[in-house]
């Protein structure tokens, strides 16, 4: 799984817009890049993908928090 890639995330359909292992980040989402920023309820991104979805908005997952499935066509 990769930036870019349409995934199916606990059942939402939804596309890798960042990659925070790799430090790899969809064009309109570079400025995400920002490992020692605290973001909205505490904590850093460090590790993980966050997904855009239009039934939940941003989700953010690591590793072993969730079903992620990539979409092939």
């Amino acid at each position: 799984m990769k930036v870019g890639d349409e995934v199916v995330a606990d059942g939402i359909r939804g596309l890798v817009v960042c990659d925070f292992d790799s430090r790899e980040f969809a064009e309109g989402y570079v400025d995400w890049d920002s490992p020692t920023i605290a973001m909205l309820g505490g904590g850093t991104l460090l590790s993980g993908v966050m997904i855009m979805t239009v039934e939940a908005g941003m989700i953010h997952y690591v590793e072993g928090s969730g079903v992620i499935e990539r979409v092939t066509s």
